[in-house]
């Protein structure tokens, strides 16, 4: 694959007239993986310009729903085939596990298709009953038209899915669309646009620009041209995005942060619990949004979870990603790995127990890269930074409660509400806590579960919006309502209009 990578624009691969690049490095050895194009703020209009006409000459929004849906298929085919070049790639640039990054790639391929199959059905066509006072005979029904022009701002932890699922829905229902890969992990993107100019996508449906948040994210979200932009990434920013969508109004996606709870009830399968509460942590390293990273323990078990979660986490083999057996690879950056160690430090100081972690791994394949070993804390108060702020790293913490009330209490008492966990051998007990848990997805018996027809996103400072499911495809979709008067009587505007002679 190429060391250098342009940017794709109107169908077109493209160099930047600045002649700036971004440089990609591999997280767990810091050696360099490629180059791509910085994009300037001119560029970034430019392409908007492009998507713009591609979606107001009708070239796109103008094909049947089969048409748009072949495209589709033939973009999931191509990257199917290249599966195994796509993953190592992925594993190069993000630091992600082999196993996590090929899961990525499969699990795009599986959305790519399922929406391609959705925009099929009749998502677009709902007939409604008008009232019965209603003084007319009519006929009303529901039309879903796309929005536009679409903005996608894409994160580094899930630098290929977290695409997929702006692009898929957006392309599908008619739309175009400009994506903004982050700078950590631009590359698996910028192969993507090498299939999608493959398939022969009309020009200016898809375009691909990497750059800084700072030019390329804040133009897409001011420009007045962008119906629709979609961001998944921090709560910080997702307010500065949104504050700066507001100048046109524009329809706005949000999947922020999180501080997930992840509640274990006296009658859970501690077998289970115990390995399911630490993937929801460690997983990824624990960049994960929507991580179970505050762990909520009934009193009665504490102490033996505390011991198991310890004695099980030990197990853990971080390593080498390219290596199957490796469960945790580094995080993404230096920075990031700063991060975390303030606030492993923060913790300490705080009065958490650390009862594992908190260090660097030792050897000789660690003296480079960004590695963190798998962290847990004891004895969290909820109201600690560490149990309030999102570390995106892999750091649990285990808070005591006693009882379910308690738990949902807790549970809720955050600035969050994107995911959460409920672990329990009692399936009506589990739900009735889930049920009052306020964030967009509850686990039960599991977690880090998604599924492309079920919707995803946060309540609170977690989010706007929902994407996968109907959901997901709706969000990219305008309603329009439209009346037809089927007696067309004069009557009605008498109100106004004296009776004719």
């Amino acid at each position: 694959m190429d060391n250098y990578y342009l940017m794709y624009v109107n169908g077109e691969f493209r160099d930047t007239s600045s002649g700036e690049k971004i440089t990609v490095l591999n997280p767990a050895t810091e050696e360099v993986v490629g180059s791509c194009v910085k994009a300037t703020k001119e560029e970034a209009e430019e392409a908007i310009q492009h998507a713009r006409i591609a979606f107001d000459n009708g070239s796109w929004s103008g094909l049947k729903a089969s048409q748009r849906a072949s495209y589709l298929y033939q973009i999931a085919d191509k990257l199917e085939e290249r599966i195994d070049a796509l993953t190592k790639l992925h594993v190069q640039e993000s630091g992600s596990t082999i196993i996590k990054a090929k899961g990525e790639i499969h699990s795009s391929v599986r959305t790519i298709r399922h929406f391609a199959k959705l925009c099929q059905t009749d998502y677009h066509y709902e007939a409604i009953t008008p009232n019965e006072e209603a003084i007319s005979f009519s006929y009303n029904f529901i039309e879903r038209e796309p929005i536009g022009v679409c903005a996608g701002i894409v994160p580094w932890n899930f630098p290929f899915s977290l695409a997929i699922w702006k692009i898929a829905p957006a392309l599908a229902t008619g739309n175009t669309i400009i994506v903004k890969p982050a700078s950590e992990t631009p590359l698996t993107m910028l192969e993507l646009a090498k299939i999608v100019d493959e398939v022969g996508l009309p020009k200016g449906v898809l375009n691909i620009i990497p750059g800084s948040g700072a030019v390329i994210g804040e133009t897409l979200a001011e420009h007045p041209q962008i119906d629709k932009i979609a961001f998944t990434g921090s709560t910080v920013v997702g307010k500065r995005v949104m504050e700066l969508a507001s100048t046109n109004v524009k329809i706005v996606t949000l999947e922020l942060g999180g501080k997930s709870a992840n509640i274990i009830l006296d009658d859970a399968n501690l077998e289970v619990a115990i390995d399911g509460a630490l993937f929801g942590t460690f997983y990824h390293s624990g960049q994960v949004c929507e991580s179970g990273t505050r762990l909520l323990v009934q009193e009665s078990i504490y102490d033996e979870v505390i011991n198991k979660l310890v004695e099980r986490a030990k197990m853990i083999k971080v390593g080498d990603p390219f290596q199957p057996q490796s469960g945790m690879g580094p995080v993404i950056s230096r920075k990031q790995r700063d991060q975390i160690e303030e606030y492993i430090r923060i913790g300490k100081e705080e009065g958490a127990r650390l009862v594992l972690g908190g260090e660097r791994p030792a050897g000789s394949i660690f003296e480079k890269g960004f590695w963190i070993m798998p962290t847990i804390f004891a004895d969290v108060k909820n109201d600690m930074r560490i149990a309030q702020e999102e570390i995106f790293g892999p750091v649990l913490s285990v808070i005591k409660f006693k009882t379910d009330d308690e738990a949902v209490q807790i549970a809720n008492d955050t600035i969050y509400g994107l995911a959460g966990g409920v672990w329990s051998k009692n399936n009506k007990r589990a739900v009735s806590v889930a049920k009052r848990m306020r964030t967009g997805t509850v686990w039960i018996n599991a977690y880090h579960l998604l599924a492309d027809t079920a919707p995803f996103g946060g309540y609170k400072q977690s989010g706007i919006g929902r994407e996968l499911g109907i959901q997901g495809l709706l969000a990219y979709t305008q309603t329009k309502h439209i009346h037809v008067d089927l007696d067309q009587s004069t009557s009605r505007y008498k109100i106004l209009l004296p009776e004719k002679e």
